[in-house]
């Protein structure tokens, strides 16, 4: 799908692999203005001589007004809210914001403290990404048929766009290759602690394991730990990697996913916790009915995330 041509300049903040892999989308879609970025001198270096965008964007260091028709913020959460305290007011008004924060609550919250009247934001989380992060990782076919949510403001916000803006906004993920999802932000945040998040904190405890398995039965001594440690590496197989595949993820990203989405990830991983409980009262009591009965509702789980994923995408 073509990218719509009604824009001169768009500015992302953050040339990583997310704003890198739409500043690719949008040039593979046709878009032919100018792809302007704000960040750190070496990403932004990078990002430049990969071609991945035109030029720094000057405004912001300047103190003047931005003249971007799209500002795409695509740093870190906590990156994202300090650029709108700092920079807010120096985004001209007709400017469409949006973002691809992985928690939506909190970046709504400071947009409404921060950005100018006349200002329009829509709230954004690309499905889509990898464990590696920078620039050298960007590609323009990241986001093809991944589900993007949309998340707009409470319906009568000063900041929501007219129709026809955010419309053209849908055009737009669309045209990049992605499947927008329209949702609130508190409906959002829950999802993704379940479906992102807790994942995220399973693949890395799983990993752990394998650096301090914490075995009852103590080793004579380190060596024969290790031993025990190397054993278990080798025979890992497709499954504990494909388990634990996102544990290779950086902390410097997840800190402020975890902090900004806490009190809905706390309930989750409780649930989780209990779960496990039951499996391993399951397991030492010989209940291999309880034992079906788990299974069979995985295969379930599934078979309905299948046919979700490759069914016509429909909004809810």
């Amino acid at each position: 799908m073509k990218a719509p041509t009604e824009i001169e300049r768009i500015c992302i903040v953050g040339c990583g692999l997310i704003g890198g892999s739409v500043a690719l989308a949008l040039r593979r879609a046709g878009f032919r203005g100018a792809l302007t970025a704000h960040d750190a001198p070496g990403p932004l270096q990078r990002a430049i001589e990969r071609g991945v965008v035109d030029r720094p964007e000057a405004s912001f260091a300047n103190g003047a007004l931005c003249e971007a028709d799209l500002l795409y913020l695509a740093a870190p959460i906590g990156a994202i809210l300090d650029f709108l305290r700092r920079h807010g007011s120096q985004i001209r008004p007709g400017t469409i914001v949006t973002d691809a924060a992985s928690t939506k609550r909190e970046i709504c919250r400071v947009v409404t403290e921060t950005l100018p009247a006349g200002v329009w934001f829509v709230g954004g989380h690309p499905m889509a990404g990898s464990e590696h992060s920078g620039v050298e990782y960007a590609r323009a076919d990241l986001f093809d048929r991944a589900v993007y949510a949309v998340v707009p403001l409470e319906p009568g916000s000063p900041w929501t766009p007219p129709e026809a803006r955010f419309s053209w906004l849908l055009s737009l993920i669309e045209s990049i290759g992605a499947r927008p999802l329209v949702t609130l932000a508190e409906e959002h945040d829950r999802a993704v602690a379940l479906v992102s998040h807790l994942p995220q904190l399973l693949a890395t405890t799983l990993a752990s394991l394998l650096v301090d398995p914490g075995s009852d039965e103590a080793p004579p001594d380190e060596a024969a730990e290790e031993l025990r440690r190397e054993l278990a590496r080798r025979l890992a197989a497709s499954g504990w990697r494909d388990m634990t595949r996102l544990a290779g993820s950086s902390f410097s990203v997840w800190r402020d996913i975890l902090m900004t989405n806490q009190p809905l990830i706390g309930p989750i991983l409780a649930r989780y916790i209990q779960q496990l409980q039951h499996l391993r009262e399951s397991l030492e009591q010989g209940d291999y009915q309880a034992l079906r009965q788990l299974f069979a509702e995985g295969n379930q789980s599934q078979r309905e995330l299948r046919e979700v994923h490759y069914r016509p995408f429909e909004k809810l």
